[in-house]
């Protein structure tokens, strides 16, 4: 690979080219082609020129070729851990999705715990689509503020034309997690627990969607059951529509949560998120998500809940102007717990991470 020294300075090559570092190969073939052809030799050749001719064709031999490419890019975007983005350094990855990582990171001043996205390259590329995904997330609750929701505070465009968006640190586990042993295996978790996550999420979907937010991406993985709280935080907003209309389509979805009419192509409403949170429940519970099916142990009421929020006609769905979904769960509790709330103990209380072993109380 052309040395680094030859064209110094973060990204360099695409400066000196006068591309983006997201450019396709047509373009950075052509803005080549354009600045050689005005530096060629003639009567009136300056040495100035000779190294500027250089270092164009330095920069080409790079961006032309994929392998070599990919490898600046890398250099470019330097070591993930201990890397400095803005105010912040990055100091582990929390996880990994399909189109971004997750980091833990530190303010460099006040050394207060933050969460940052990166963009992961697909095929060794960054590439415009998923910089636009993960504006849309930061535009999506910029300006909103709930327990339940992560607070936006930084977006930054890095050196290879990627971005990072930075976010509170959510300490705690996913519901996925929680629903899987150590090896990996799904474990049910107890109803009444089951219950107290979703009043949460619920709680945090209703101030969504009263905001005109769909959140468009339900699902366990997304749900961070947070340590020392009784409350959950509803993560990862990239898939998120405000205030859609008939002409906005979805920008993606998770097949085995995403409701039929997401599926299809069709506009999404507050209540796809439902369909999508249903499905969540039936999880977290050891059901049989491709048959929809509630496992049998589960009280009655809760079952004919989590069924109004899987009809598979929209329309039929509950909705917020139809129906309080938090008295209806509060209503659904009582009749299977005795109880309609539970005292503000953390919710993991009733499932207890110690030595790798993870344990459950028979009640939350």
């Amino acid at each position: 690979m052309t040395k680094k020294k030859e064209v110094s300075g973060p990204g360099s090559f695409y400066e000196l080219l006068h591309v983006h570092p997201l450019a396709a190969p047509e373009v950075i073939d052509a803005a080549y082609k354009t600045l050689r052809g005005s530096a060629k030799p003639g009567l009136f050749f300056k040495t100035g020129d000779k190294d500027l001719v250089a270092r164009l064709d330095g920069a080409y031999e790079v961006l032309s070729d994929p392998g070599k490419r990919t490898e600046y890019d890398e250099h470019l975007r330097g070591t993930t851990e201990g890397k400095p983005i803005g105010n912040y350094r990055l100091v582990k990855k929390i996880s990994e999705g399909g189109f971004a990582e997750t980091y833990l990171a530190e303010h460099i001043d006040l050394k207060t715990p933050a969460c940052i996205k990166l963009i992961l390259p697909r095929e060794s590329r960054i590439t415009p689509e998923d910089v636009r995904i993960l504006e849309n997330e930061a535009q999506a609750i910029w300006d909103l503020r709930h327990h339940a929701l992560p607070a936006m505070r930084e977006f930054h465009r890095l050196p290879d034309g990627s971005a990072a968006l930075v976010m509170s640190y959510i300490p705690g586990p996913t519901l996925e997690q929680m629903a899987e042993d150590e090896d990996g295996n799904r474990t049910p978790l107890h109803p009444e627990l089951v219950c107290r996550i979703t009043d949460r999420v619920l709680d945090g979907l209703r101030y969504l969607h009263y905001h005109g937010v769909v959140h468009g991406d339900v699902k366990p993985s997304n749900i961070i059951v947070k340590e020392n709280s009784p409350t959950v935080v509803l993560v990862d907003y990239g898939l998120s529509l405000v205030r859609p209309t008939r002409k906005d389509a979805a920008i993606g979805y998770t097949e085995a949560f995403a409701s039929p009419e997401h599926q299809s192509g069709l506009p999404l409403l507050p209540e796809s998120d439902f369909y999508s949170l249903g499905l969540t429940m039936i999880y977290a519970l050891g059901g049989d998500l491709k048959r929809r099916r509630v496992p049998t142990a589960t009280p009655d009421p809760l079952t004919e809940f989590i069924r109004g929020l899987i009809v598979h006609d929209v329309t039929a769905r509950p909705n917020w102007e139809k129906m309080d979904l938090l008295k209806e769960l509060g209503d659904v509790r009582e009749k299977s717990f005795g109880r309609r709330r539970s005292n503000n103990a953390t919710l993991l209380d009733s499932y207890v991470a110690t030595d790798g072993k993870k344990q459950r109380r028979s009640k939350p």
